[in-house]
């Protein structure tokens, strides 16, 4: 009951309630475009940007920053789209601070930092709101970056162990291995364009918004411009899209 009063009385918890990213005489607003550009349903939709406002508020908040989940990174993207709302109204009315996109260095070390930031958020969110974080919403898949490799490459391992056995019992045996040899020089060759490929098409998606690298900074300093007294203070968040998740933590000021 105390948080819950002490959060009533927050005047930035206040302004995140009582502020709408739907404009009230857009014919098609942003929680509709939200909805059809991620194929959510309205209910969903209105429950990603309920916790969009949540993690804004432990973002600007805590001494740590905030990580987004998927979800709700998927929110402030989309958020950061209508930059005439973001920048003229949500980030000096609302935050009364500014809330900057930048790419990190990204890498291994940085992913497994951010992986740990991820679960400080979810304990934050539920010491200060009290309650569990939405799965639907806030559920991560935190699996290990090369399980997926592991698993590809073990396919191939067995593939080729069969055509081995195989042709080692041909009659011919000296033959059939040539032909086996051969035949796993071109099967190589085949495997790595198609993977070269994939990974190239897989980039590319993943790094629109990234420079190249996957990987996200949040920054979300003070603006003295809007009323909080110049202060130098601010926080950081970042987001590492290559194990599907969000991060973050504080920084220096804007």
């Amino acid at each position: 009951m105390e948080t819950k009063l002490i959060l009533q009385n927050d005047p930035l918890w206040k302004r995140l309630q009582n502020f709408s990213l739907d404009h009230p005489n857009a014919a098609f607003p942003f929680s509709k475009k939200l909805a059809k550009e991620e194929n959510w349903t309205s209910s969903f939709t209105a429950k990603a940007i309920e916790e969009y406002k949540k993690f804004v508020y432990l973002c600007c908040t805590l001494p740590d920053g905030a990580s987004p989940s998927e979800i709700i990174d998927k929110v402030w993207h989309m958020h950061l789209v209508y930059t005439r709302n973001y920048w003229e109204e949500f980030c000096p009315d609302i935050l009364q601070k500014k809330l900057h996109h930048h790419p990190s260095p990204g890498g291994p070390a940085e992913n497994e930092k951010h992986r740990s930031w991820f679960e400080e958020t979810l304990k934050s969110y539920r010491e200060i709101f009290q309650q569990e974080p939405p799965e639907e919403i806030w559920k991560q898949d935190l699996k290990p970056l090369n399980k997926q490799n592991k698993s590809y490459f073990g396919k191939i391992a067995l593939l080729l162990g069969s055509m081995f056995i195989i042709f080692s019992c041909t009659e011919n045996s000296s033959g059939g291995l040539g032909i086996f040899f051969t035949l796993i020089f071109f099967f190589v060759i085949v495997v790595l364009i198609i993977k070269t490929f994939s990974n190239k098409s897989g980039s590319d998606k993943n790094n629109t918004d990234a420079g190249g690298d996957g990987t996200f900074f949040y920054t979300c300093g003070s603006d003295s411009s809007h009323g909080d007294g110049g202060s130098s203070s601010g926080c950081s968040s970042s987001c590492g899209s290559s194990w599907g998740g969000g991060c973050g933590g504080c920084g220096g000021g804007d």
